[in-house]
Order: structure tokens, then sequence, then C-alpha cells
């Protein structure tokens, strides 16, 4: 079991939903980049053949990329993933690993909801302004809004890894101390 309690997490009672939810958003967010590359290879391929590009081709590759790619954090948080710089770390006890990571979660948080609400007001904005996509004519606050959902999800499972990691480093610390009172090394 990793220090940052993920297998705890996976035990918990709300995991199930969480992982539904996160793992569902990935997969459509892969979906979405599948379509993506093949709609690009569409594109160059029939520019290349003399039969034109797809019009307004760079513009869903933008907006799909930008929602693809927040698709991916909530899992990515849920299973924690993310990327990690653990050099100063890596010596301290798992307990203080654990609290240190609900610390970085909590941030996570905070940021994710900044991030939530600054994006939803930009939709509510770019709809009211009636902005579009040059070529397409998409409006510009579908894709926009569509990335909101994924900023919040992730704010509730890096919430939920606080929860784990916190209730995992106290195990830890329990552990660690009775093994100390044993005059055992942990």
């Amino acid at each position: 079991m990793d220090y940052t309690g993920t297998e705890q997490a996976r035990r918990s009672r709300g995991w199930p939903i969480l992982n539904r939810l996160a793992t569902g958003l990935a997969l459509g967010g892969g979906i979405l980049f599948i379509l993506l590359v093949g709609m690009s290879l569409v594109s160059i391929v029939g520019r290349k053949l003399g039969f034109g590009s797809i019009t307004g081709d760079v513009e869903m590759m933008q907006v799909g990329t930008a929602v693809a790619a927040a698709a991916f954090l909530p899992y990515c948080t849920l299973v924690g993933d993310h990327l990690r710089v653990d050099l100063f770390t890596e010596r301290l006890p798992a307990a203080l690993k654990g609290r240190i990571d609900a610390v970085c979660e909590c941030l996570l948080v905070a940021a994710m909801l900044v991030l939530a609400w600054r994006t939803a007001l930009s939709a509510a904005h770019l709809s009211e302004t009636g902005d579009f996509t040059t070529l397409l004519g998409l409006p510009i606050w579908i894709p926009v809004a569509a990335i909101v959902p994924s900023l919040l999800l992730t704010a509730v499972c890096a919430l939920w890894r606080v929860r784990a990691a916190l209730g995992h480093a106290r195990y830890l610390g329990r552990r660690e101390q009775m093994a100390v009172d044993q005059g055992v090394s942990a």
C-alpha cells in the first residue's frame, strides 16, 4: 500500500461512485482524442491527395483538445497519478509524507475550485458576448463550459484523497509509534 492511502480510499464507501464518474470522463476524453486524431488524419490525407482539408479542423482540434485534456484530470487525481517530485520527502516517515500529500491535495482542491469558478464566469461572459469560432461559427462558450464539470469533479476527487491521506497517515503514525514503543524500527 502506498503512503497516500489510495488502497484505503478504494475500500471506502463512496469510491465506486467517484471512480465511475472519473473513469467515464477519462474514457470520454480518450474517445474524443481518438476522434480528433482521426479527423486530423483525414484532413491531412485529403489535403495531400488534392481533395482539400476538413473546414475548421484546427478549430475543432483546439476546442476538442482542451475539453479532452480536462476530462483526464479527475481520474488522475483520484488514483494519485499526478506528477510528484519527492526528492526532499523520500526519506521522511510515511505518516509525514501522507500529511504533506494531504496539504498538497488541499491546495489542488482550492486551485480546481478557483479554476472552475473562473471558467464558468468566462463561459457565461462568452455566451453573453456571442463569441464564436471563425470558420465553423461554433459558440466558444460551449467548449469552455464543457471544461467546468471536469474541474469540479477533480476538486471532489482531490478532497477524497485528502480524507484518505489523512486517515492513512494517522494509521501509519500509530503503527510507527507502536514500533518505537516496542523497540522495533517501522
